[in-house]
């Protein structure tokens, strides 16, 4: 039986290298007989967290904000595999991202600090090549996502050099992202 993927895509930009991998990650878990399912967060409508902990509270199902995240906490309760696909911002993952990280909490929070146990991949385009420009995103990813959500990690292509739109379809990364997601 096939597991459930969910492809959080957290690139500002439309058609970009961080949607190209995504897009591979996606056909190889499909050829694997998994159901995928992406989400363009750049055109869904999530808020910032507000910090009023209502959903510590039990308030707000889970949060008392209503957005598209709630299509988010949706599919997050029903995937086996949840993917965080970002380019590499200032060291770190998007805004759009972080926000619906930041979001993920109140989930959380809602279940006594619990999330159902998943499997997790890592998806980052950067423009350099350089090592050191991703020693602030992983232990980011293996400690809040990894580590404190009790999550397995799946893997994680860190896919350097591509900056311009098209970057990555030349690259190896491509047929690494659509092997990790054959192998999920």
């Amino acid at each position: 039986m096939g597991k459930q993927v969910m492809v959080l895509n957290g690139s500002p930009r439309a058609n970009g290298n961080t949607e190209a991998l995504s897009d591979a990650l996606i056909r190889g878990a499909q050829k694997a007989g998994h159901t995928a399912s992406k989400y363009n967060i750049r055109s869904m409508e999530i808020k910032p967290c507000l910090g009023c902990y209502q959903c510590v509270a039990g308030k707000g199902n889970p949060c008392v904000q209503k957005d598209d995240m709630q299509e988010i906490y949706d599919a997050l309760n029903q995937a086996d595999v949840v993917v965080f696909s970002s380019p590499l911002y200032w060291w770190h993952l998007t805004a759009q991202m972080k926000t619906v990280i930041d979001r993920i909490f109140g989930l959380a929070a809602a279940n006594g600090m619990k999330i159902l146990k998943k499997e997790t991949v890592l998806l980052i385009a950067a423009e350099d090549t350089a090592e050191e420009n991703f020693e602030q995103i992983i232990p980011y990813y293996q400690t809040c996502l990894v580590k404190n959500l009790n999550w397995d990690d799946r893997g994680m292509i860190l896919a350097g050099g591509v900056n311009m739109p098209g970057d990555v379809e030349k690259t190896e990364y491509m047929e690494e992202a659509e092997a990790l997601g054959a192998s999920l």
